[in-house]
C-alpha cells in the first residue's frame, strides 16, 4: 500500500509539476498581453492548489515510507542518511516544504511566488534526478540495460504538459468565471 502510494505521487509529479512552471509563466504571458479580457486569478488558483496538494502528499508519502516496510526499489534510507543526504534534503526542502508557504493566503495570490516555487520545485526535481542516479551508481546498483539520458525528448514533453496544464487551468478558470456570473445573474 505504501508503494502504490509513493508511485501515485511520482506519477502525479512526473505528470503535473515537473512541467508546471511553463503553465504559470503561461499564465503570466496571458495577463501581460491581454490585460483584464481574460481572466487568470482563478486559472493561477488552479496551479496554486495543484502545487499544495502534491506536497501534501509527497509529504506523507514520505513519512509513510519512513514509518513502514516498503520495497528496496525505494531505497529511502539508504538516500537519506547515505554520503549524499544533503542533496535529498535539498530536494526534500524544494519539493514538500517550500510550497506549503503558498497556504498563506497574501502570498499564494502573487504570481511571481508561485512562478519562483514552480521553478524551485522543478530544480528539486533535477536535485531528486542527481541523488537517484549518483547513489545508484555510487552502490554499484545500476544495471547494464541502462538506457543514456535523452535530453531532448524529455524536455520536451516536460514543456508540452506544462503549456498543456496551463491551457487546460486558463480554460477552467475562465468558464468558471463566466458560471459564477451567470449564477449570480439567475
Amino acid at each position: 500500500m505504501v508503494d502504490k502510494f509513493a508511485e501515485l505521487i511520482s506519477f502525479l509529479g512526473q505528470n503535473l509539476i515537473q512541467g508546471i512552471f511553463i503553465s504559470v509563466l503561461l499564465i503570466l504571458s496571458i495577463r501581460a498581453a491581454f490585460k483584464d479580457k481574460i481572466e487568470i486569478s482563478l486559472s493561477a488558483q488552479i496551479i496554486r492548489w495543484i502545487i499544495v496538494i502534491y506536497a501534501f502528499g509527497a509529504i506523507v508519502s514520505t513519512i509513510l515510507l519512513m514509518a513502514f516496510e516498503h520495497s528496496k526499489e525505494y531505497a529511502f534510507l539508504d538516500r537519506a542518511t547515505g554520503p549524499y543526504w544533503w542533496a535529498y534534503f535539498l530536494m526534500l526542502f524544494s519539493n514538500s516544504l517550500l510550497p506549503l508557504i503558498l497556504l498563506n493566503k497574501k502570498i499564494g495570490e502573487k504570481l511571481m511566488v508561485l512562478l519562483f516555487i514552480a521553478l524551485v520545485m522543478n530544480l528539486g526535481w533535477l536535485v531528486e534526478s542527481f541523488v537517484i542516479h549518483i547513489t545508484s551508481v555510487h552502490q554499484d546498483f545500476s544495471d547494464e540495460t541502462y538506457n543514456p539520458y535523452l535530453p531532448n525528448t524529455r524536455e520536451t514533453r516536460i514543456l508540452i504538459r506544462g503549456f498543456i496544464l496551463g491551457v487546460l487551468s486558463l480554460i477552467t478558470g475562465n468558464v468558471l468565471k463566466k458560471w459564477k456570473l451567470s449564477q449570480i445573474d439567475t
